[in-house]
């Protein structure tokens, strides 16, 4: 009887033994790889110059729109998928200062999460709210002007989890012009 107990906990151990000690032979030379997926590996590697495309790039398309009931401010942009899989834009924040005078405008964000396909592109929404000291630098510093220079700050992109940060200058209308 005890021959067979130990035979059976043989057979467990080994049945339990030898994928674990396979999947770690298989993958000696990137552990890492067991818990985080390539893709995600490939992305970072891309990020940070690893020889790869370069990080995309927010193009602004058309003129941004102003609410003056609520003091909000919307922004289209293109952006490309260079990457060579799939991606999902789950958010992108950041804040607006005013390009002449570095004076903190308010806050941008994306709309709503956007998968896009390798190499396509497509629109994104960002959506800004001015302050109340904003609205105040519009009048006293860029009284008359129709637009005014402004640049996206510490503009924060998370794709797929991973998280890059740009900067991007814009032009924005004018809220008491």
């Amino acid at each position: 009887m005890n021959k067979m107990r130990l035979i059976l906990t043989l057979i467990t151990v080994a049945i339990v033994a030898i994928p674990i000690v396979g999947v770690l032979l298989a993958n000696q030379g990137n552990l890492m790889g067991l818990f985080i997926p390539p893709e995600v590996n490939e992305m970072a590697e891309d990020l940070m110059g690893g020889g790869g495309p370069e990080a995309p790039a927010l193009e602004p398309v058309g003129e941004p729109q102003y609410d003056e009931a609520s003091r909000t401010v919307t922004l289209t942009f293109q952006f490309k998928n260079t990457f060579p899989f799939d991606v999902t834009i789950n958010s992108i924040t950041g804040n607006v200062e005013c390009a002449a005078h570095g004076f903190y405008l308010g806050v941008v964000m994306l709309d709503e999460p956007v998968s896009i396909d390798k190499d396509e592109t497509k629109t994104l929404t960002l959506l800004g709210a001015w302050t109340e000291e904003a609205i105040g630098h519009f009048r006293t510093s860029h009284a008359g002007e129709e637009t005014v220079d402004a640049n996206l700050v510490g503009l924060t992109v998370d794709v797929k989890g991973i998280q890059f940060t740009m900067d991007q200058s814009i032009e924005i209308p004018n809220p008491v012009a």
